[in-house]
């Protein structure tokens, strides 16, 4: 049915170019729509593409209702959309995410430089003992007195004298 008509259109404004027929054609075909299309903004075409989206995710989801129910909000869903520049609320949906992604970017390299502050001293308290071992003096051995003998198990049977 749109491509009939496409190209009813094409035939009218290709035979009536130079008439004033053709100018009017041309008016209210060309250049009224095309001036319209230029005011568009970027967050409400967005929005217009989330509205597509959205019907398409109803009629997906929920078959012949979903037809129904976004034939209802249709009209007042279009209206929202071009009702206020779409873009402030996309802006502050980046805006939010970006925030995020820096804080928690800040926040890993924060970790990883603790991360490595907690190594490089680790590493020079272990250079540090490796340095400076104390050299003890061995003690001269205790005297053995019976009861030192083993017992129990390591006994072999062998009682204490």
């Amino acid at each position: 049915m749109l491509a009939p008509l496409c190209l009813l259109i094409v035939l009218g404004l290709t035979l009536f170019d130079q008439g004033p027929v053709g100018t009017v054609l041309r008016l209210w075909l060309v250049e009224r729509p095309a001036s319209i299309l230029s005011r568009l903004t970027r967050g409400q075409i967005l929005g217009v593409i989330l509205v597509i989206g959205l019907g398409a995710a109803a009629v997906a989801l929920f078959e012949a209702e979903g037809v129904r129910l976004f034939a209802m909000a249709a009209p007042d869903l279009i209206a929202w959309v071009l009702m206020f520049d779409v873009t402030v609320l996309f802006d502050l949906a980046v805006l939010a995410l970006s925030l995020r992604a820096v804080a928690g970017w800040r926040g890993l390299v924060r970790a990883g430089k603790a991360l490595r502050a907690q190594t490089r001293l680790a590493v020079q308290r272990l250079r540090s003992r490796t340095r400076a071992r104390r050299v003890r003096r061995p003690r001269p051995p205790r005297p053995r007195s019976p009861d030192d003998a083993p017992q129990g198990a390591w006994t072999f049977g062998l009682s204490p004298a």
